[in-house]
């Protein structure tokens, strides 16, 4: 009874607050042009930089106030360098950046990050290697004062248990972040509590979408990719668990890689050109992305250090 006396009084809540609400005839209202004029001479105040140059050409950078982005890849594609690389270029703009890491500790995550910045060999900082002791000491010495920005990490260990909408909605509150990223989707928990994976994901897919629009920040998050042959290409149904995540993003981006070459497919974008690809060649054990241009793209300018190589894993 006191349940339903709840839910009774919150429809009555919700309804009395529609009776207010004041609609907006566009027509009329031409305060947009202003804001027009603004991003013309402002962009970076409305547009968050990925991180990768070649992509900030074609999307613009992350809408720092309407963007509910998915990066998905099937297992040991990059996924989370990527992500990573993305949170880093966040960072060097001054934001107050949050990552929730649904598998990899702190300490993990930090050990990418110091490679994505330094270049110092990820293999030779997270099993100890001697030989990069003293540079790396002199990169951490420096790091507090490189960056404006912060990068605050969640973690499962540090709320006892995967994170819903929820728990994120509390971390943007509390650390006051500007962007959020998400690794990955399949690691957060529907605060709905459906048991039908199917169930489960749309549930966490349609919250992340509310959250963002409430907190008008950009949401960056994970998929996994499924199992579904690519041979004609990929597109929207190779999103696993639901194609509401699909439906509920404005950009969709999927990653492959073959022999050290990552590509990047730009399939779903709100704002821009569709079906796009870019090329990199890639390290991630010294955290490289190196744009490949094709041969009618050879006049792109490439930023110095856009590069990745090597193997390849989450």
């Amino acid at each position: 009874l006191d349940k339903a006396m709840e839910i009774y009084m919150n429809s009555v809540e919700t309804m009395s607050q529609a009776k207010h609400i004041d609609s907006v005839d566009i027509l009329r209202d031409t305060s947009r042009y202003e804001a027009y004029l603004e991003r013309c001479d402002n962009f970076d105040k409305y547009y968050v930089r990925t991180g990768f140059k070649e992509l900030d050409e074609i999307i613009g950078g992350w809408d720092r106030e309407e963007e509910l982005a998915t990066i998905a890849a099937r297992s040991n594609a990059g996924k989370s360098w990527v992500l990573f690389k993305c949170a880093v270029a966040a960072v060097e703009q001054g934001l107050n950046v949050g990552l929730y890491s649904g598998e990899m500790s702190e300490r993990k995550v930090g050990y990418r990050v110091d490679t994505l910045i330094s270049n110092i060999s990820n293999t030779a900082i997270t099993k100890g290697d001697r030989s990069v002791q003293n540079v790396y000491k002199k990169y951490l010495d420096e790091l507090p004062n490189k960056y404006k920005g912060s990068l605050r990490i969640l973690t499962p260990n540090m709320i006892d248990g995967p994170a819903g909408v929820g728990a994120l909605r509390a971390f943007i509150e509390r650390d006051n972040l500007d962007i959020l990223f998400i690794d990955q989707h399949s690691l957060l928990e529907d605060d709905r509590r459906a048991r039908a994976l199917y169930e489960k994901a749309s549930n966490i897919s349609k919250d992340l979408k509310n959250l963002q629009v409430l907190k008008k920040i950009p949401i960056i998050a994970v998929s996994q990719q499924n199992r579904t042959s690519t041979e004609n290409g990929v597109g929207l149904e190779h999103i696993a668990q639901s194609d509401r995540i699909a439906q509920d993003s404005t950009i969709v981006i999927f990653f492959e890689q073959k022999v050290g070459t990552m590509t990047m497919h730009l399939i779903k974008s709100r704002d821009s050109a569709n079906m796009k690809d870019l090329k990199y060649d890639v390290n991630l054990n010294n955290g490289t992305f190196i744009y490949k241009p094709d041969d009618e793209e050879e006049d792109i300018d490439i930023a110095p250090g856009n590069s990745i190589s090597g193997s390849i894993k989450d």
